[in-house]
Formats: C-alpha cells, sequence, structure tokens
C-alpha cells in the first residue's frame, strides 16, 4: 500500500508542476493593485496614489525598458504612462515593436515634443488609424526643473474617443515624459485629477554624495 501511495505522488507531479507554470502564465497577464507612494521610474521619482493597477506585461510588449504603465480601469479605458530617460535619437517605446517612430532630440522645443508624443502614441496606441492632437503647448516648473505641459485628444476609429494630458522635462539631455490618455468623456471626466496629481509630483532622483570628515579636512595638514 505504501508503495501505491509513492507511485501516485509521482504520477501527480508533472500535473503540479504544469499547474504552477500556467498559474504563473496566468498572473503575468492580471491587473494587479499598485503600490502607492514614491515610486522609481529609471532615474524619475512620481507619487502614485491608492486606486492605480499595474498594467501586465503581456498587454505592454512595446514599452521601453524604462517606463511603467498603469490603468484605474484597463488599458482599453484609460492608461498612465510613465517614460523616463529618452536620449537623443531614441524613441519612446520601442523602435522594433513599432515601426516609424520618431527619435528624440534634446534641442527640441516644446511644440516638437508635444507633436512627438502625439505622433509616438498615434502609431503605438491605434497603428497609425486614430488622429492625434496635441494642444497647448506651454511651459510648467517641477521640483527644481523647469519642462512643459499640453493636453492630447485622440479619434479612434470604430470605438471611443480619448483625451489626455502630457507633462515632463529635459533634464541632462533626456527626456522625461508622463502620459494620460481615457475614454472620453466618463473615464477621463472620472480620472483625470488624480492623473494629473500623478503627473505634476514628478522629479529627478539626485544622488546624496557624503563627504567624510577626513575628506573635510585633509590628511596631511598640521594643526597650529
Amino acid at each position: 500500500m505504501k508503495e501505491i501511495d509513492m507511485t501516485l505522488s509521482k504520477s501527480m507531479l508533472p500535473v503540479a508542476v504544469l499547474a504552477l507554470v500556467m498559474a504563473a502564465g496566468c498572473a503575468s497577464n492580471e491587473y494587479r493593485s499598485a503600490d502607492s507612494g514614491v515610486i522609481s521610474v529609471g532615474k524619475m521619482r512620481v507619487t502614485l496614489g491608492p486606486g492605480w493597477k499595474k498594467a501586465p506585461g503581456a498587454e505592454t510588449p512595446e514599452n521601453r525598458a524604462t517606463s511603467r504603465v498603469y490603468s484605474r480601469d484597463s488599458l482599453e479605458k484609460d492608461r498612465l504612462l510613465l517614460i523616463a530617460g529618452v536620449t537623443d535619437g531614441e524613441t519612446l517605446f520601442k523602435g522594433g515593436v513599432i515601426s516609424g517612430l520618431p527619435g528624440f532630440q534634446p534641442n527640441l522645443e516644446i511644440p516638437e515634443i508635444a507633436d512627438l508624443v502625439a505622433r509616438s502614441l498615434q502609431l503605438t496606441l491605434w497603428g497609425g488609424s486614430a488622429i492625434v492632437r496635441a494642444s497647448n503647448p506651454r511651459e510648467h516648473g517641477y521640483t527644481g526643473l523647469f519642462g512643459f505641459k499640453f493636453e492630447l485628444e485622440a479619434d479612434v476609429p470604430g470605438a471611443a474617443n480619448h483625451r489626455g494630458m502630457a507633462g515632463g522635462f529635459v533634464h541632462e539631455g533626456r527626456l522625461y515624459v508622463n502620459v494620460y490618455l481615457a475614454e472620453w468623456p466618463e473615464a477621463y471626466e472620472r480620472y483625470a485629477e488624480v492623473a494629473q496629481e500623478v503627473i505634476d509630483s514628478a522629479l529627478v532622483t539626485v544622488k546624496t554624495i557624503r563627504i567624510s570628515a577626513v575628506s573635510q579636512h585633509g590628511t596631511g595638514a598640521s594643526g597650529p
């Protein structure tokens, strides 16, 4: 009887392993509540309030490594894009996944950055079929940095139109931009305020340099 029990246990091992693998796969496709508070995306930090859910990686294959995507409902309804550290010539999304994406240049003016974001969203989210417009590009100050803000509209064929907002800055030649897009009017009107709070909270992580007492006073100087 003991041998039979052992045989059954061994025969069930592959099933158990398969169940674990399937469970892990399902988890990667699920939205999960994000921890509220200060989060880091590359060298950028933002304050995320309660109620945001992290989008599953399986639904966002086009995203850069230094980016995050959140939603209040689902990506079909609304999305918050946090994109950090885009360097000269790089695109806001993975160029290998989406073709024709415009590249960032550090000398771009604010209206040009707004057009870059609108064009990137048009190609990435709707394959070029939607009409995405940026409006009211303007200067805006962040903590210790001078940046920009603008609004977005997207006319989506066969689906709900979207409205959104964006804000960010260029720091040390790199672009940091955060975007919120949502179905108009319901989702946008419901979540625009909390999304704006996240976008306005952006700042750059500054490394703290500690100087020891020995370094401050020197090691070779003699006292009086």
